[in-house]
């Protein structure tokens, strides 16, 4: 019998075994620091009522008990209205909890615009939603973040691409148990976890770095790192309360008196310039004042170069507001910034793209250039971490 039919019939058994609201598989333990490489679920960004799939070779569809073998090509459609829906080859069926969509080994199931390695599972969540998942191994899920976060990916930067392939694999093992009950452990954007754009975003170097160091980790104290990492830090990172993320200069040993890493990237300076009834309208909002809202002055607290605090005194009262409040609510690149009301404009002129903590994504790439090894770079940023492999 064919791989594909048996592993789906072990899916017709394991699906009367859990609910959309306890997700977990029977068949694989979903832990990669036990020695054994993980299975992530992503949660796609979808249609929320409608989505399509299909696959250029055969596919199976499993709703509940029943298996509907797909032709090439053909497309099946998962519709939330009422309730959740599939159709298939023409006519539409209930669905009593998840969907499984599946094909042979190596092929790629299609949604919209999009290829995806793995399977695909449609529930509707406990708020009414239709959500759609991929469920894939981790490394190959990998593939498919590593281009999308790094770049320009090239042989003279493959180092810099072996660093961020470990970063993404730490992200990823210490985010599995954080959305317990959702049906997924992952987004597939980097505004909530990584951008995640499946199998067309791959390319050959990154898939090359992610073989490379397949199962590698960074551990601090024998426990996974939260490898946080961001574009651009301005010259130095932000700290935080995990000792293995302190603030650095990205500079050569972290020494005074060099310039940056990153100083040559693309998002280490930065400008905006707003009217003053545009930045006040934005104000307005950040602080949910109702009316128009008057800036009278400011003040901003800094600690090493990152405003943490913005003092707004206005027509309806002093706001203090965190940095990265502030950076969200006005739309700015980083915490790292100054500012200045002049000739009713308000210009905010910055350094560095994101929130800074972690690697440095442009800084790590010119270590690469420099040449620097993937090692190295992870020990310039993370600090007192080892690496080591996991399975």
């Amino acid at each position: 019998m064919n791989k594909v039919f048996l592993t789906l019939s072990t899916c017709l058994v394991l699906a009367c075994c859990y609910t959309s609201k306890d997700f977990s598989y029977r068949r694989h333990k979903n832990t990669g620091s036990s020695g054994h490489e993980s299975l992530v679920r992503v949660r796609l960004n979808t249609e929320p009522t409608l989505v399509r799939i299909s696959s250029d070779k055969k596919m199976v569809v499993v709703n509940g008990k029943v298996r509907y073998d797909v032709r090439p090509s053909q497309i099946i459609k998962l519709q939330k209205s009422k309730r959740l829906t599939v159709m298939v080859g023409g006519r539409w069926h209930k669905v009593s909890d998840t969907v499984f969509c599946q094909a042979g080994k190596g092929v790629k199931l299609k949604v919209g615009n999009r290829r995806y390695r793995g399977s695909l599972l449609g529930f509707v969540s406990s708020t009414g939603e239709l959500v759609l998942v991929n469920e894939l191994r981790l490394e190959d899920y990998l593939c498919g973040v590593v281009p999308c976060e790094i770049g320009p990916i090239n042989e003279k930067t493959f180092e810099a691409v072996k660093a961020q392939a470990i970063a993404a694999r730490n992200f990823t093992l210490t985010r599995l148990k954080n959305r317990k009950g959702l049906g997924f452990q992952l987004y597939d954007s980097y505004k909530r976890d990584q951008e995640y754009h499946g199998f067309d975003c791959e390319v050959e170097l990154a898939n090359r770095a992610v073989k490379q160091t397949r199962g590698e980790v960074l551990l601090y104290r024998s426990k996974l790192v939260k490898a946080l990492y961001h574009a651009n830090c301005g010259g130095r990172t932000k700290g935080s309360s995990e000792p293995y993320l302190k603030s650095i200069r990205d500079t050569p040993g972290h020494r005074p008196g060099h310039n940056p890493f990153c100083a040559n990237g693309k998002h280490y300076s930065w400008r905006v310039t707003f009217s003053k009834n545009e930045f006040e309208h934005r104000l307005a909002n950040l602080v949910h004042a109702k009316g128009r809202i008057r800036l009278k002055s400011f003040h901003l607290e800094k600690h090493t170069d990152r405003v943490s605090r913005v003092k707004l005194v206005t027509d309806k009262g002093v706001f203090n507001i965190s940095g990265a409040d502030f950076r969200q609510g006005i739309g700015l690149n980083s915490t790292v910034f100054d500012m200045s009301v002049k000739s009713r404009k308000v210009t905010i002129s910055g350094r560095g793209w994101g929130h800074g903590a972690g690697m440095c994504q442009e800084g790590a790439l010119e270590m690469a250039r420099r040449g620097y090894n993937c090692k190295q770079i992870l020990l310039h940023y993370y600090s007192g971490v080892k690496l080591s492999r996991i399975y």
